[in-house]
């Protein structure tokens, strides 16, 4: 494979792509730094404002967007995230220039109609309500918050509250989005069938009409120490309960990172979930689900374990997983483990990489976490180059449950049970 292609615009966007001639389509994924680490006190406004960015600009209602896009074939979504606006979508090289003029006009030109602040409000507040009666997500979303105190955006919920939603006016969105969407960090990563000319017309002109606000964007603050918490949320009409545990990982950069991806990994991924799945799931038949998983961003990170599982099961489940947690130390991953992980992770990147949006994303994580443009050449030598005994030692020191924080939500009863 060649290397991508990196190109800085004039206005500070960077462009980043790959060309696959012999694939018909063009697909992207890109961001700027708007999402809930730029909100400041106004919790909640970045997801307003995602929602809003297709209801309509100054040129066109969002019938209209939304009647084009399906006229040349194309998709727009967007998307909010803890640290970005996230965009993503699919076109062909010959509706391409016009695909990235909607996109841009989407960034640079959102109406927010008040009818449409209005709607995306009840949205909100019903998707509240909705999360609020699912055990899953209390679970998860109550374990963001002991792990990420202090209102920290790692560990918020991105809609906010119900009190923030009613105080949100369409002036706070507008003042958001003109102070944080522009082409300064902006990165756009594109794949498939393109080259040099098609870049320079169809991507790179329609972006520039993308006008910057010299403000910049301030970097997310590093997470604040995490003290280890349990918190049982009754819910006594569901079925299921739900258990998340979690504590700090690392970040994108770290250099943990790829010795504890492995580790996550062979702890609760690979075949039918790793370790924690063939106790848990197969062997005990204690879950219906049980995983782990590892979040990495550029302050900070989080490695969970989520399980759901039948109520009179939640004493014993807590425990089989606090034995596979001391497992790693006892009984430390084997070098037949290690190795079938490294062939796992290398053989799923040489797949994702056949499919141009799989590719997009991928070029667009390796300029935002300034991974460089060889990384997915130098990807096999760094998974190979990773010792047993700092795979080992990596996931002896982060998956400790001494250290970590748990949160069960369901019909726990007076059941208490100490990870």
């Amino acid at each position: 494979m060649t290397l991508p292609d990196r190109t800085v615009l004039d206005s500070g966007a960077v462009l980043v792509s790959q060309a696959f001639p012999s694939n018909p389509f063009v697909a992207f994924r890109g961001s700027v730094p708007a999402g809930m680490a730029a909100e400041g006190d106004a919790h909640g406004v970045a997801e307003f404002m995602t929602r809003l960015l297709l209801s309509g600009t100054r040129r066109r209602s969002a019938a209209k967007l939304s009647d084009r896009l399906e006229g040349i074939g194309s998709t727009l979504e967007f998307r909010n995230g803890e640290e970005i606006l996230g965009f993503q979508g699919r076109c062909t090289r010959e509706t391409a220039a016009e695909t990235i003029r909607l996109l841009v006009e989407c960034l640079s030109e959102p109406l927010f109609p008040a009818k449409e602040v209005e709607r995306v409000r009840g949205e909100i507040r019903n998707d509240l309500r909705i999360e609020s009666d699912d055990t899953r997500h209390r679970a998860s979303r109550e374990l963001g918050r002991l792990v990420f105190p202090r209102d920290h955006p790692y560990g918020r919920d991105p809609k906010g509250s119900e009190p923030q939603i009613t105080r949100i006016r369409r002036s706070d969105i507008v003042a958001f989005h003109e102070a944080n969407v522009a082409p300064e960090g902006l990165i756009l990563a594109l794949a498939g069938d393109m080259d040099r000319a098609f870049l320079d017309e169809a991507v790179a002109n329609p972006l520039s009409r993308l006008r910057g606000n010299g403000r910049g964007h301030a970097a997310v603050p590093e997470p604040p120490s995490h003290r280890p918490r349990a918190l049982w949320i009754p819910m006594p009409h569901k079925s299921q309960a739900d258990i998340a545990i979690g504590a700090l990982a690392v970040s994108r950069r770290h250099d943990d990172y790829y010795a504890l991806h492995l580790a996550n990994l062979l702890f609760g991924r690979i075949g039918l979930y790793g370790r924690l799945g063939k106790n848990l799931r197969d062997d005990q038949g204690l879950a219906y689900y049980v995983f782990s998983g590892l979040e990495a961003r550029t302050a900070g990170g989080m490695w969970t374990i989520a399980a759901g599982v039948n109520p009179s099961n939640i004493p014993q489940a807590i425990r089989s997983i606090r034995t596979e947690m001391d497992r790693l130390r006892r009984d430390p991953l084997t070098s037949a483990e290690i190795r079938d992980g490294k062939d796992n992770q290398m053989g799923s990147l040489v797949v994702s990489l056949e499919r141009n949006a799989e590719l997009a994303t991928e070029l667009h994580r390796m300029e935002y976490y300034g991974l460089g443009m060889d990384f997915l050449e130098r990807f096999p030598d760094i998974v190979e180059g990773l010792k047993e005994e700092r795979v080992r030692s990596v996931s002896q020191k982060y998956f400790d449950a001494g250290a970590s924080s748990m949160v069960v939500a369901g019909p726990v009863g007076r059941t208490r049970v100490a990870l």
